[in-house]
């Protein structure tokens, strides 16, 4: 019985597109070749998700699929009418229509058309946490990395060192498997790709040792970053070529770098500007005071007026962070906290007893426990 696609990738069948993709990248990477060395299964898997997703994630085909059902689908669904209405069933011509026009209309171009051909490789991504500093002025960042890289030992070619490179007994060099089909039709030939060679038509007289004929192998590679001033959190720094490697001489991948910034101590952050605290005494706030306040570029001086109430905000004009894009700086503001003593002594006490009758309040004074 065939194996319903949706099952496949572990999803419903009225998923959404987002939640067909999220599995599929979840399950192909699972089962990927590359994690997965020689492991027939995996590879298997791999091919049955892959050809669930080509599905499911074209609307068309999808819609076809859902119409007709079963796995048939992808060689061709068995489509109704014609020659008494019992359909024609086209799953036997291989993977696609292509092999059934190759016949009629001559040349195998699709099956050839992948011959040699170069595959870029995977992008990666990557996490990396910085400090508030190091988001506010750039820094330059080592990370290390795993990935499919370039075998050392063949160099990407996937032969054993001083072995030959010999056509493929399967398919005798040609890169595919043609096979003669009698039909209703008469006999029609169709072409696929030679499992044995992938449709290279050559193969190492032995395998690479290291990578067993794969051309790639797992990587650690420390790379080199340089974190940009005035980067927010969250933000993605892509590197170019530095993914994971192609396959047949194909590009590098690139690598996606997600950016956490580590909170800090005392500042926080709004866009490209900087808010902090600052407590001062009650009398400060009376009288007027001038104080320092601890700014990304050192201590700064800051005048407060007499009658300064608490979560009263002063702005520090160009002390924030440098815009990404521009030469342009935020601001700091600086929310002042006032301070109401938990404990006085007895002549404070007297102080503001006496300031409170010169300004005509008749006050009962409550002692407080733990004063004097």
């Amino acid at each position: 019985m065939d194996k319903d696609l949706y099952q496949i990738l572990g999803v419903s069948k009225g998923a959404s597109d987002e939640e067909i993709k999220k599995a599929y990248r979840k399950m192909a990477q699972k089962y990927h070749p590359d994690r997965n060395n020689n492991d027939k299964q995996a590879e298997e898997k791999f091919k049955e998700i892959n050809n669930a997703y080509e599905i499911l994630s074209d609307k068309q085909k999808r819609n076809q699929y859902d119409q007709f059902g079963g796995t048939n689908f992808q060689n061709g669904a068995n489509f109704g009418g014609g020659f008494d209405g019992r359909g024609f069933d086209f799953s036997s011509f291989g993977n696609n229509f292509s092999d059934i026009f190759e016949t009629f209309f001559g040349g195998s171009s699709n099956t050839r058309g992948r011959r040699n051909r170069k595959t870029r490789g995977n992008d990666i991504e990557a996490n990396i946490k910085i400090s508030f500093t190091e988001a506010a002025f750039g820094s330059n960042k080592d990370i290390q990395i795993t990935k499919a890289d370039i075998c050392d030992r063949c160099k990407g070619s996937g032969s054993e060192p001083g072995s030959k490179i010999v056509n493929c007994p399967e398919c005798h060099g040609t890169g595919e498997i043609r096979t003669i089909q009698n039909t209703f039709l008469g006999q029609i030939a169709s072409s696929r790709i030679c499992p044995r060679c992938a449709g290279e038509g050559k193969i190492p007289e032995q395998r690479c040792k290291e990578c067993n004929g794969n051309t790639r192998i797992r990587k650690s590679e420390k790379i080199s970053i340089k974190i940009p001033a005035g980067i927010d959190n969250n933000s993605t720094i892509k590197l170019n070529g530095k993914g994971e490697a192609g396959i047949k001489g194909g590009e590098y991948g690139d690598l996606y770098l997600h950016i956490e910034i580590e909170p800090h101590h005392e500042f926080s952050r709004r866009n490209y500007d900087v808010y902090s605290e600052k407590h001062i005494d009650v009398l400060q706030a009376i009288l007027g005071d001038q104080i320092e306040i601890n700014t990304l570029y050192g201590d700064v001086k800051l005048i407060i007026p007499s009658g300064t109430q608490s979560n009263k905000s002063f702005k520090l004009k160009n002390k924030g962070i440098q815009h990404f894009r521009s030469n342009d700086t935020g601001d700091h503001y600086v929310k002042i906290v006032v301070d109401i003593p938990n404990k006085i002594n007895k002549k404070e006490q007297t102080l503001y007893e006496e300031l409170a009758k010169e300004k005509g309040m008749n006050i009962d004074p409550q002692k407080k426990s733990g004063w004097f």
